[in-house]
This record gives C-alpha cells, structure tokens and sequence, in this order.
C-alpha cells in the first residue's frame, strides 16, 4: 500500500491530538511561548537556508508540502500541512550528518523513514523513504523551496512568521501562518507551528488583500486581513473575534519563504 493513500484513510477516521486542560482557548490570553524565546532571536533567513514550505512529490506522482522550521522541527502535509496538522505524528524533528537529512513520521500504525540531500544553491532536496526499518523500500522524492513570486497566491504562498497585539499596543506576541494551495491555513500563537496548539482556516486574495479566518483545536475562531504591497516581505494587518477581521488588535508579519 502507498503510503499517502492510507494517509488519506486515516484522515477519514477519528484525529486524535491531546492539549492541556487548562489551556486558555482565547486568542487574547494564549501563552505559548515562554520556553523558546531563543529561536526567535536567531539571525534572519538566509539564501539558501533550509528553512520554508515546500513542494514535494513521490516517484508515483504524489504531491505533498513539507514545512522546516527554526529548532530542526519538520511537519509532513498530505498533500499540504493543514491537510495533516491534527495528527501529532506528522510533525517531529530531522537531524543531519554532514550532508544527509533524516527523519521520520508515524501515521498512528507505521513509521515512515525519509532521508535526503539538500542543495542550498537550488533550494531542492532529493531522497528515499520507506517504512519500518528502511529507508528505500517505498520509493524517492523529491521537493523544491517555494520561493515568493510578484502577485498573487504565488507572493502568498508558504511560511510567515510575526507578531500580534491584543487591543492597540505593538505587536509582541508570537504568530505563525502558512498559506497553502486551496485556500488552505495553519496558525500559531508560538515561535513555530511545530509544538504548538494550532489553527487551521481558510483563507482568500481579493486584488492585493488578504482576508481569513481560522479556529483553534482547542476552540477560538478568529479572523483577519492585510495587504500584501504594503511593505513586503513585512505586512501589517489586522484581527479580531469571529468573523470580525479588526476589533480584536494589530499583527505584522514577514515572509521565510522570500529569501
């Protein structure tokens, strides 16, 4: 069986993901990050660096995302990141030797191995995978590095890291998006998407706008809005409760994948 087809079967049963109970669901009062503040204060991205969403494909054809991020975490999207976001196992960490990347993802049955190469001149990386002790049984892959165009969902698309601000104060709380293909959204209230309590929505382009919105796991839906040529690859945009995109304070933002 290929893998992404059972990927695909599991989402169809019950998600299984486990959150504090006392974990505060409004937007206004979420404190995710006291413990990585470091990453935050790392150097901005450079050429070539690994981290970013990209586009990956299996040698049967089949697409999905991949998403790195700072502290070596890696989430697998089937096809994309927010496709797969609710299943803990899908995110987890990649460790290097030299040149070769590895790590591995656990679908609630089996373990599935991933090695490969990265070319920072490129932004591609080229690798096997396979299940239980191998990494080779199922096949290669290959992905690129989505790297931001001029307009559009292609200016859009990838890995945005901020911060947003409850009421008119200036921005300090941690924020993450992804935007992916379909309309498709993940959010943190965190240094990274990885070890976070996320969100997932939906989102839409309308000229040079950019309007969403997106709701916890652990409960909050919330909304917002921005536009893309003010100031990329660093916007500003708003937020609010619900479906209101501007009652609830200010947010700004900066793409990883423009580098």
């Amino acid at each position: 069986m290929k893998p992404i087809n059972y990927f695909v079967l599991f989402l169809s049963m019950s998600i299984f993901f486990s959150c504090s109970n006392d974990e505060i669901a409004t937007q206004s009062t979420q404190s995710q990050s006291t413990t990585t503040t470091s990453l935050r204060t790392l150097p901005p991205p450079t050429p070539g660096e690994l981290r970013g969403l990209y586009d990956a494909k299996f040698s049967n054809g089949t697409e999905f995302n991949l998403l790195f991020e700072y502290g070596n975490n890696v989430t697998f999207g089937g096809p994309t990141v927010n496709d797969m976001l609710s299943v803990s196992g899908m995110q987890t960490n990649y460790s290097y030797f030299g040149t070769l990347y590895e790590f591995i993802i656990f679908d609630g049955t089996n373990y599935f191995n991933f090695r490969f190469i990265y070319d920072s001149a490129t932004t591609k990386l080229t690798g096997t995978y396979g299940t239980g002790t191998s990494s080779t049984n199922l096949g290669t892959f290959t992905a690129k590095k989505h790297i931001t165009g001029n307009s559009g969902l292609s200016q859009l698309k990838g890995y945005w890291l901020g911060y947003y601000s409850t009421g008119s104060g200036a921005p300090t709380n941690d924020y993450v998006m992804v935007f992916e293909e379909g309309g498709k959204l993940s959010v943190a209230a965190h240094p990274t998407l990885h070890g976070s309590f996320p969100a997932t929505g939906t989102y839409s382009i309308y000229g040079n706008t950019v309007i969403g919105s997106y709701t916890y796991f652990i409960g909050g839906t919330y909304s917002f809005k921005f536009d893309l040529t003010n100031g990329f690859p660093d916007v500003n945009g708003t937020w609010g409760y619900g479906s209101n995109n501007n009652n609830g304070g200010n947010f700004t933002l900066s793409s990883q994948n423009f580098y």
